[in-house]
């Protein structure tokens, strides 16, 4: 337990789940990602869209980016020896500056803690993977890349928020391609020995963390409607319970694919390379769908349930009805088109992913055509949700091939 040598895991070892220890190191990403939810909220509520939009973007990715490293080392060489133990710590602690940075990227534009919580992770991720490759010869070349790889990418960081730190937005782009040709390169020289069904575990629990953003939306959208005795059941309860079935379904609808199997019959690469990023515009989506969830509180809170209420509405900053439904259905949909696209790049099935594919557009349009015609929300929510009910039902008549 004080010392052990790091060997490379086992990829075919049974029974390989979460460890309590990465459990507990998501906890800090319930904070981070809680965070930019709120920072993207509070911006789309004020109608700041780019300047809301590209901070919550660069600071998502920062989130994902830190979880993302933990993530697939440990999967490869987590030996949960003392110095490991700390040294996540460490990482943990790195986590948490980076989380309370994330208002001031809202607010300011200022990148200085953000930048401040990646060198402690930098630092103690750059360690494990000197220590791996010490311990795993057959891979020293790529652990060796991984660890100088993270230095140059923190380094560029670095230079640009204490030199340049306006051109940021400008230039975030080019480093996070930098930051995602660092697996590609390393992964080149050998793979690492990440195990399949432990890497789709991990992800299915990241879901289901962002998944949680939408709950407290939710609980926030009713709330208003719980306090008043003539709106219970006529409008708190439809709206409730179709915003349940919303995110029940999107909860359903990834936990009914394979991610294990599909990882575990074709353990190339490609296939991890695509999948791990891929999963990007699920995280952005659902958590998204976390502040497009508040929206509609706000604008329940604002005007009720009816759409034509905010046509007569003076404030400039309203958030409408529309607009709230807008949101939520754009963010459906960028679950639901992802979802789609990796199941068809995984499973090589056209056929059934462009039908899914053709759903996830429709998601689009139907709830907010519906509020643009005058129907009330609380109906309204219950056409965004045919989609991905529509794509569980005819997932579960599909065979899946694994070959």
């Amino acid at each position: 337990m004080i010392h052990k040598i790091m060997r490379s895991r086992d990829h075919h070892e049974p029974h390989r789940v979460a460890t309590t220890l990465e459990l507990y190191f998501d906890l800090v990403f319930v904070i981070a990602i809680a965070a930019t939810a709120s920072g993207l909220h509070h911006a789309l509520a004020a109608h700041h869209f780019s300047d809301g939009l590209i901070r919550f973007a660069t600071s998502f990715f920062c989130v994902w980016w830190a979880w993302m490293n933990f993530t697939w080392f440990a999967s490869a060489y987590d030996n949960d020896d003392f110095r490991y133990r700390i040294v996540t710590m460490v990482q943990m602690f790195g986590a948490i500056i980076l989380a309370i940075g994330i208002n001031n990227v809202f607010e300011h534009n200022d990148y200085t803690m953000i930048l401040i919580g990646y060198i402690v992770m930098r630092i103690a991720m750059a360690y494990q993977w000197f220590r791996a490759a010490k311990s795993d010869p057959e891979r020293r070349t790529t652990c060796l890349r991984y660890a100088f790889g993270i230095i140059i990418a923190q380094l560029f960081w670095a230079i640009i928020v204490i030199y340049i730190p306006h051109l940021f937005n400008q230039i975030f782009l080019f480093g996070a391609l930098l930051e995602l040709s660092v697996p590609v390169w390393a992964e080149s020289a050998n793979k690492t020995a990440w195990h399949p069904h432990h890497i789709a575990e991990r992800y299915g629990l990241l879901v289901i963390i962002v998944l949680g953003e939408g709950i407290l939306g939710a609980t926030n959208a009713i709330t208003p409607l719980f306090h008043s005795n003539e709106a219970i059941l006529t409008e708190a309860f439809p709206l409730g319970l179709g915003i349940s079935a919303l995110m029940f379904s999107l909860w359903w609808l990834y936990f009914k694919m394979p991610w294990g199997e599909f990882l575990h019959s074709q353990r190339t690469l490609n296939n991890a390379l695509v999948y791990g990023y891929g999963h990007l515009l699920i995280f952005i989506a659902l958590t998204a769908l976390g502040s497009g969830l508040e929206l509609l509180a706000d604008s329940v809170k604002e005007f009720g349930t009816m759409a034509e209420v905010a046509e007569h509405s003076t404030n400039a900053h309203s958030v409408s009805p529309l607009f709230a439904m807008t949101a939520l259905s754009l963010c459906t949909a960028i679950y639901l088109i992802a979802l789609a696209f990796l199941r068809w790049y995984l499973d090589k099935d056209t056929n059934y992913s462009v039908i899914g594919f053709t759903l996830a557009i429709a998601a689009t349009f139907l709830g907010m055509l519906c509020v643009y015609l005058g129907m009330p929300l609380q109906w309204s929510i219950w056409f965004t949700v045919i989609a991905p009910i529509a794509m569980i039902s005819f997932y579960k008549t599909k065979p899946i091939h694994l070959d």
